[in-house]
């Protein structure tokens, strides 16, 4: 099973303990709890995979060496995030990071306080409207930045005679 299907199990877990719904796209989370996104992520070594700040969204992991959940509020995941220099697999640690689970243990939530403490994770996140507005523009910047990207390899690509018919 690759990476990006692991955590499949851990999401329906979320779902089933809370409640919550399985959102519609991906891209938006794993989870939709009383109209809000969730994203959730199953950590089986020391990793958390594919931490992506600039969604905005509540983080819920379960860590399943030991099946102990933590939360953590959307404002937290950047701070985390912020002390990296890079991301996973990108320039950019906001768009795609690893975090360490134990640089979350103070996130840690019984089962039975899942969905409560997500509620609580997403009033948290409503405190900081300049950093959200901040993770949307790195998002938008971020989708720029491919576009003019794209368009500039799609030049040189021609330019150098190379493509998909070479």
């Amino acid at each position: 099973m690759g990476i990006s299907k692991s955590g499949n199990g851990t999401e329906v877990a979320f779902r089933k303990i809370t409640g919550a719904t399985k959102a519609d796209k991906a891209s938006l989370g794993d989870a939709v709890l009383s109209g809000y996104a969730v994203e959730i992520k199953k950590a089986s070594s020391n990793t958390i995979n594919q931490v992506r700040a600039v969604k905005w969204i509540p983080l819920v992991v379960l860590d399943s060496n030991d099946g102990q959940w933590y939360v953590i509020p959307a404002p937290d995941v950047v701070v985390l995030v912020s002390q990296k220099k890079r991301g996973q697999h990108t320039e950019n640690p906001f768009e795609s990071a690893t975090l360490s689970v134990k640089k979350i243990l103070q996130y840690k939530t019984e089962k039975s306080e899942l969905k409560s403490a997500v509620l609580g994770a997403v009033a948290r996140g409503k405190k900081y409207p300049i950093l959200k507005k901040s993770m949307e523009k790195v998002l938008s910047d971020s989708r720029e930045l491919a576009e003019l990207s794209r368009s500039e390899v799609a030049i040189a690509l021609k330019r150098s005679r190379l493509g998909t018919n070479s």
